[in-house]
């Protein structure tokens, strides 16, 4: 989240969710995998949000699309937008 680092990679993640916020801004949510007892959602804001680690697929506006490895979200006035990886 803005260039803020919320799981090491080391960190398996059970889901990321990423929804409009108030304000313009991303609100982020990250769920870890529980070990033993459940572990507690991690909760952020921000502008831009990466998403990196072992490939995975994602859900934008009811499509999935994937397995990739990274992703970055950037908030927009009015609109989300998606940054891709170009060819090569």
């Amino acid at each position: 989240m803005d260039g803020e680092t919320l799981v090491d990679l080391n960190q398996p993640v059970e889901a990321v969710s990423v929804a409009p916020g108030p304000a313009g801004i991303a609100s982020v949510e990250v769920r870890p995998v529980s070990v033993g007892a459940e572990a507690s959602p991690l909760l952020a804001q921000g502008r831009t949000v990466t998403v990196s680690g072992a490939h995975f697929r994602y859900r934008a506006d009811t499509a999935v699309s994937g397995p990739v490895r990274t992703r970055t979200w950037r908030v927009r006035e009015g609109a989300w937008g998606l940054t891709v990886p170009g060819p090569g």
